[in-house]
This record gives C-alpha cells, sequence and structure tokens, in this order.
C-alpha cells in the first residue's frame, strides 16, 4: 500500500475488482487484547487493509478507544466510560498490561500504512460534541482521507458528513432492511455496513447500483467467506486476520 492514499479509492478499486478490503476488527483480537495498540499492531503487521476502533468520550472530553459502555468486560475498571477521565481510564488494565487507548495513538498507528475505521458509540448513550472533536483529530492529523467512520446512530454519521463533507462515512445495521439505499441517502452515508448475515446477493447489487460500497462484520469462519464469496461485499473485517486473510484474498 502507498504512503499516501485515500480510503475511498481503495474501497472503489475493491469493488472494481471482486477483491475485497480486509480489515482487523478492533485489531487482532484472536492473539491479543482487543482495541488496544499491540492488537493494532499485530493486524497491521498481518497484512491487513484496515483496523477497526471503537469510540467512546471520557468524561473529559478525550476520545478513547474501548468497545463496551462498560468497563467491566474488557478491563480491571468498573462502571460506565463516561463517567471516568481520561486518566482515569488510561490507569486501568485493558489485558496483558495494555492500557485503554486514545484515539489519538491508534490513528497515529495507522497514519500512512493501513485505513482507518472508527466506529463511534452513540447508541444507548450520546456524547455531545464527539462529532465536532473527531473531525478536528482526524484534521489535525491529516487522515480525512485515510479514514471511515461508521456507527448504527444514522444522525450522527449525517452530522459528521455535513461537517465535513469528504470524510467517508457509513451506517451499521445488524438486520435487513426494506430500504438500505434509502436509509443510506438519509444518512449521507458512502457506506453499508451490515452483519454479513443480513447481507444477500441482491442487496450488494442494490447498494452498488446506487453508486454505493458495502462492508460487512464479523466475519471469522469458513462459512461467512462462502458467503462472502457468493455476495462480493467491497470490504471484510474480521476477529481473526492471521487465519482468515488467506482465505479473503484469495
Amino acid at each position: 500500500m502507498p504512503l499516501q492514499f485515500a480510503l475511498r479509492d481503495l474501497y472503489l478499486r475493491a469493488r472494481d475488482t471482486g477483491i475485497p478490503l480486509v480489515g482487523g476488527h478492533r485489531g487482532n483480537p484472536a492473539e491479543y487484547p482487543e482495541n488496544t495498540l499491540a492488537s493494532f499492531a499485530s493486524a497491521i503487521e498481518l497484512g491487513v487493509d484496515m483496523i477497526e476502533c471503537d469510540v467512546h468520550m471520557s468524561s473529559d472530553g478525550e476520545l478513547v478507544v474501548i468497545h463496551d459502555h462498560t468497563l467491566e468486560r474488557t478491563t480491571t475498571g468498573t462502571g460506565l466510560v463516561f463517567q471516568h477521565t481520561a486518566a482515569e481510564l488510561r490507569r486501568l488494565d485493558a489485558g496483558n498490561g495494555e492500557l485503554v487507548p486514545l484515539l489519538r495513538e491508534v490513528a497515529a498507528l495507522a497514519k500512512d500504512r493501513v485505513g482507518l475505521c472508527v466506529e463511534i458509540k452513540q447508541i444507548p448513550f450520546r456524547y455531545p460534541g464527539l462529532e465536532e472533536e473527531l473531525v478536528g483529530l482526524l484534521r489535525d492529523l491529516e487522515m480525512i482521507d485515510q479514514t471511515a467512520v461508521i456507527s448504527f446512530h444514522h444522525a450522527a454519521v449525517r452530522a459528521l458528513k455535513e461537517l465535513e463533507p469528504t470524510l467517508t462515512v457509513g451506517i451499521l445495521e445488524g438486520a435487513r432492511p426494506i430500504d438500505p439505499v434509502g436509509m443510506m441517502r438519509e444518512a449521507l452515508a458512502d457506506i453499508y455496513a451490515p452483519h454479513y448475515g443480513a447481507m444477500d446477493p441482491e442487496l450488494v447489487a442494490e447498494v452498488h447500483g446506487a453508486g454505493g460500497l458495502i462492508g460487512v462484520w464479523t466475519v471469522d469462519d469458513e462459512a461467512a467467506v462462502a458467503w462472502c464469496r457468493a455476495c462480493h461485499p467491497d470490504s471484510i473485517f474480521t476477529n481473526r486476520p492471521r487465519e482468515l486473510l488467506p482465505l479473503l484474498k484469495s
């Protein structure tokens, strides 16, 4: 991958060639604690096209990388993420002595190496100002072109696109909607991102026919790989990049 690239161009190439981009979902969580710098570094070393991370806000307004709204599953802490300052979160063990990363650190790791996919967690709790903070950070790092931002909260996706029209954004969905293209247009989304089990060839054709892109999650076994081969999404995220990369790129 060249040192300077636009993620959207890579998506379009994947759509044209039928060879999907492969992303490390929370890095390489099959081998390292999820959403940690060690996990992301491992995924990059394995040759993924993108790394995906989950973003919340601390009580003092820092963008922090952790999946759950609560701390118990992935750290030594307790309670809700937004009830803690960034410094308090950084004192927790996120597994094997790893820290809860700041988004700035994850972005710096990805910069000019791989695409960065950021899922913002705006459901069920809302983080006022998160979209503005995120766009500002990506501008500071000159990573707007290298990043895609996705969310189940479609209004947040629309707000991001209105803040920064050149940013690639996508809507997440867990089920098969009646009108995915209409949902994309309402959210000003470039990418439709369903669970792979909620994808079918007709859905992919519909999204592509409207000029959109499609990325699926989370593909971790051979049955899921086979379904992706039948449907041809543009990007695929996996928790097991070491095992799945050769299958998904073949």
